[in-house]
């Protein structure tokens, strides 16, 4: 099989990744990726036509319709505190409560 991965690719996929990758890493991570990507073109190839599905491929979704919403006050009802028209959450940043 073919390279499927080459540096570049791999250097761009570890940017989006936020990845850092040190060049004694890129031979290792570009043979791991390559046999990924072999073992998944293998699985596109399997014949699956036998199969028969017992649920549809996508669920049905509803018209997306403008309607009522919900009001402020319903919408907030459920906050345990409010004040000054925002909800009051414990403090998990760390510094003073407030």
């Amino acid at each position: 099989m073919g390279m499927i991965i080459d540096k570049e690719t791999l250097e761009h996929v570890a940017s989006l990744a936020r990845l850092e990758i040190t060049p004694e890493e890129e031979g290792p991570l570009l043979g791991d990726l390559e046999r990924i990507l072999g073992y998944v073109a293998q699985l596109g190839s399997v014949d699956t036509s036998a199969i028969v599905r017992k649920r549809p491929a996508m669920t049905e979704l509803r018209p997306d319709e403008p309607g009522e919403g919900l009001t402020r006050e319903a919408g907030l009802g459920g906050a345990p505190a409010m004040r000054d028209g925002f909800v009051v959450v414990r403090n998990v940043m760390g510094g003073e409560d407030e």
